[in-house]
């Protein structure tokens, strides 16, 4: 009989396989990072070849969730100048390229990450910046470490920031002083490249990717410098292997189809999507491309994404939380339900997305966009295990067993899952991260949040003048 690493028995299994499986009294075994077995407990020969045995009674087993699209740094600038509205953008670039250093990024990373773990994250994507800073690799590398630091799965996308061009960016050095320095399109193209190339498997379970802030046709380039940026990218991705993520809206596929049709394939990611026609979504649907949804960002409210649209056409769309700042968290519970809720509303239907989707959405999907689905996304034989579990001996989950999908999609949010195993090793075990000491990532990133804001000198950012008016852009 095989000596199984971990053993996680009595539970209630969600497998989100291919055939949806729900095991409803089960185990599951996990021998070198992988699942070795998975199955109904009276299968189980016995539990005493096991280094490690956690019984899951009264909890629900399910592969770890995947949050294909957040931004680096947001951790440590939420909340600040939400009353800003359209100049809110204009105060992040600014942040992320005068006022931070290093160990920003690093803090911000670890902090980032263990909000993702506590939620039931194993696996996370992250744009360095609101759109990426790109003036070296420092960035994307500290925020890689940080996310390491902490044990979880983490892709880190660096690429083209939007806005004109060169970019000036303040490289700060260890006793403060710093330097201005200048970023061209061909600057950002080489740091991009070499970010990619350096940083590959140089830190575990983390490894940087190509993600330019946009895609398309960016409305304050000309048309040649946009065909530029989008080959750019398109040729980095697929020289080293990478995904590509982006942000694109209304225009920007139909530009990309007619003037560089090869950007556009399964290996390319859009976030937010909004505005999208239908011949837009017709293309979509041709090349395989993937859509990011994030139902409760900034773009969804200006203008919605027709999710259901594209799901009737087949096209490939994952939900996501699209970060932290100004106005949210990294729940994907909470964006579960989100997108069901603004569907219904644009549908004037409380049938659209069911449950299973929902969970499917979250989980199978983004690893399909990530290219991982052969890891993980789901609890099958062979693959990683990313594993979590969530305490369903709670009030607002009884009685759990009676439907336990929906159970979990309508009523469960990240504060209730328990453990988090990634690749087999338990990362968060009774809501405690196992690899670092929470009270330090709170101290560090306490520390690069006042230091940060002390360089940028601005008080107008803490304080909201209309919190309590009927609207806060007054």
């Amino acid at each position: 009989m095989m000596k199984y690493d971990l053993l996680l028995i009595n539970g209630t299994i969600i497998t989100v396989d291919d055939e949806n499986r729900v095991i409803p009294d089960g185990y599951i075994a996990v021998k070198n990072q992988c699942i070795a077995a998975i199955g109904e407990m009276k299968e189980l020969q016995g539990v005493s070849d096991a280094e490690r045995v956690m019984d899951m009674q009264g909890h629900a087993i399910l592969p770890g969730l995947i949050d294909a699209h957040g931004h680096g740094g947001h951790c440590l600038i939420r909340t600040l100048g939400e009353h800003y509205d359209a100049q809110w953008d204009a105060m992040a670039e600014h942040i992320y390229y005068f006022c931070v250093d290093e160990d920003f990024w690093y803090n911000e990373a670890m902090l980032a990450a263990s909000e993702r773990i506590k939620f039931g994250t194993t696996t996370a994507v992250s744009m360095i910046g609101s759109t990426p800073r790109v003036d070296s690799i420092e960035a994307v590398e500290a925020n890689l470490a940080g996310s390491a630091e902490v044990g979880i799965r983490q892709f880190s996308g660096i690429g083209f920031a939007d806005g004109p061009w060169p970019k000036t960016a303040r490289q700060y050095k260890k006793d403060g002083s710093f330097v201005d320095v200048k970023v061209s399109l061909e600057d950002a193209a080489a740091v991009t490249e070499a970010s990619v190339k350096e940083l590959r498997g140089k830190y575990p379970r983390a490894t940087a990717i190509v993600a330019p802030g946009r895609m398309g046709r960016r409305p304050e380039m000309n048309d040649e410098e946009n065909i530029f940026q989008n080959k750019a990218m398109a040729r980095i991705a697929g020289d080293y292997g990478v995904p590509l993520h982006t942000h694109a809206f209304g225009g920007d596929v139909k530009f990309m189809h007619e003037t560089s049709p090869e950007v556009l394939t399964p290996a390319i990611s859009l976030s937010h999507s909004t505005g999208y026609s239908d011949e837009e979504m017709d293309i979509l649907k041709e090349t395989g491309a993937f859509v990011i949804h994030g139902p409760t960002t900034y773009s969804n409210v200006m203008g919605h994404c027709k999710v259901v649209e594209m799901l009737e056409r087949g096209i490939n769309l994952a939900v996501v939380t699209d970060g932290t700042a100004p106005d949210r968290s990294y729940d994907l519970w909470r964006d579960m339900k989100n997108v069901q809720l603004l569907q219904r509303y644009r549908k004037k239907d409380n049938g659209f997305i069911p449950c299973g989707l929902a969970l499917r959405l979250v989980t199978i999907e983004p690893a399909k966009l990530l290219g991982i689905d052969y890891m993980t996304g789901s609890l099958e034989v062979g693959k990683k295990a990313d594993i979590i579990t969530v305490n369903v001996m709670q009030p607002h989950l009884a009685p759990f067993k009676v439907m336990p999908i929906q159970r979990l999609v309508y009523h469960a949010m990240g504060q209730d899952v328990d453990n988090v195993i990634i690749e087999g090793e338990i990362v968060m075990e009774n809501r405690v991260l196992t690899r670092i000491d929470e009270s330090k990532i709170f101290a560090e990133a306490e520390k690069s949040f006042d230091l940060m804001l002390q360089r940028l000198g601005r008080k107008d950012v803490l304080e909201n003048p209309n919190l309590y008016s009927l609207n806060q852009y007054e």
